[in-house]
């Protein structure tokens, strides 16, 4: 079911349901207004003729009956009775209508003052008298048939209103469900309209604060995100296409000349050391994409324990260390906390020494004397480590792109390197949960700086007075 036609069904159930009770609300209280006149009608009568019958010596109950004969405000079948103090009756007003009046009827009118009850489709109302000799009942019926017809009037015109406001409302409710589902409608029609080639395009709206607005903002972030990834694919494959093809045509290359003649052994052994050079290269590079496709799939969480990052970067300069004998790595712990416990993290101790190895390999190949400067820090919140080097440093408009699979800048060119590197450190911090920062001056210098959370805060010294 569309949202249209959900929302009217609702709006007509809802507004529906109100009308219904304030229907019945209007029509029970007015079946008790119109009861009530009724019987009101009924006790002026009674009292009236009790007033005659009582207090006027010169009317007795044959003039009454004439008096009533000529009363115009007569009811439908209308009769008055009139019981003395022995409850024998004094009064009948009319012959041939009769009340099945008995002395418990009398006794109960008595003790109540006011008695209603119904008999033979007539309405009898039952009061006391009071006069000088002692207390009369009166009791006064006929048939309400003004509250019959005005009731069923009533009932009528409320039912014709129902049925009129009910059709208004499934009417009205499907034109303004329209206009509010019509933005979601345009907004439809602009996303039937997007396609990969056309991710650049963004959602419009016209109110940009209510609901809708808030949903086409979060499409528009979506696809801005979804546009980045694209980008990011296309780059990574056209890398991954580079790197791949120059060891792939090198081999080629190298076969083809072998095979154009034939030639002495030394040189079939110089081609094949050099194809096995190249199939190394190929290898590495096809490693460290397993490697970087491993930590993107495979779930750490079970392997994570406490580790001292302080161990873990002593490891990481030693291995780095005796990979290129003339790298310089200097470790700059001076500043470490009293507390040993605040340099714990969890995490896992393998991928961490990866990632700072690769942060100072990188340090000590692009810096001019081949030397990384290493900083730890604990602050309150966080474990920070900064790894710098100087020397040429990273052109500002290849910084949004160093931690992308086989990005290398123009000026990496001339150094050997996949470009997987950084982007392996970048998916180790993110999978413990911390951040990486790059700033460079062009000519002169580049820091790297890995935030960590560590597994405590520091305790808050008590302050003295």
């Amino acid at each position: 079911m569309q949202i249209r036609s959900r929302l009217t069904y609702q709006f007509t159930w809802l507004v529906s349901a109100i009308l219904l009770v304030s229907y019945l609300i209007i029509y029970f209280f007015s079946q008790r207004y119109y009861e009530d006149r009724f019987y009101s009608r009924l006790r002026r009568k009674a009292n009236t003729t009790a007033e005659l019958l009582v207090n006027v010596n010169q009317v007795d109950s044959k003039l009454m009956k004439i008096i009533d004969r000529a009363n115009r405000d007569i009811l439908l079948k209308e009769n008055i009775m009139a019981y003395d103090t022995c409850n024998e009756r004094i009064y009948r007003s009319n012959d041939t209508i009769h009340f099945n009046i008995d002395l418990n009827r009398i006794k109960e009118v008595r003790q109540k003052k006011e008695v209603r009850f119904s008999e033979n489709s007539l309405d009898i109302l039952g009061i006391v008298f009071a006069t000088p000799e002692g207390r009369i009942v009166v009791f006064s019926g006929a048939v309400d048939q003004y509250s019959a017809e005005n009731s069923k009037d009533l009932k009528k015109i409320l039912l014709a209103l129902f049925l009129i406001f009910v059709i208004v409302v499934i009417v009205s409710g499907w034109f303004f469900a329209g206009r509010a589902v019509e933005p979601i409608s345009e907004v439809i029609k602009q996303v039937d309209t997007l396609s990969p080639r056309r991710l650049e395009e963004r959602l419009a709206t016209t109110e940009p604060d209510d609901e809708i607005g808030k949903l086409v903002l979060t499409f528009n972030r979506l696809l801005e995100r979804i546009e980045n990834a694209f980008r990011l694919q296309r780059t990574f494959i056209a890398n991954v296409s580079h790197e791949l093809k120059n060891p792939l045509t090198k081999i080629s290359s190298q076969l083809e000349v072998s095979l154009i003649k034939e030639r002495q052994p030394a040189d079939y052994q110089t081609t094949i050391q050099s194809v096995l050079e190249d199939t190394r290269e190929l290898a590495n590079i096809t490693e460290s994409l397993l490697e970087l496709n491993k930590i993107g799939t495979t779930d750490y969480s079970a392997s994570l324990t406490e580790i001292r990052i302080d161990e873990v970067l002593w490891e990481a300069r030693s291995l780095t260390m005796k990979l290129e004998s003339h790298y310089k790595i200097v470790l700059n712990l001076e500043n470490l906390p009293e507390d040993e416990n605040l340099l714990i993290l969890k995490g896992n101790e393998k991928l961490l020494m990866t990632a700072f190895k690769n942060l100072m390999e990188n340090a000590c190949k692009f810096s001019s004397n081949n030397k990384a400067l290493v900083f730890l820090k604990i602050d309150s919140r966080q474990i920070e480590v900064k790894v710098s080097n100087e020397g040429t440093g990273i052109p500002e408009n290849d910084l949004p792109y160093i931690f992308q699979p086989f990005f290398r800048g123009a000026s990496t060119a001339s150094f050997k390197g996949y470009g997987i590197g950084l982007s392996l450190v970048e998916r180790i911090i993110s999978l413990h949960k911390g951040t990486i920062q790059v700033s460079s001056d062009h000519s002169h210098w580049t820091h790297f700086i890995v935030n960590l959370p560590p597994i405590m805060n520091p305790v808050k010294q008590p302050t003295k007075n």
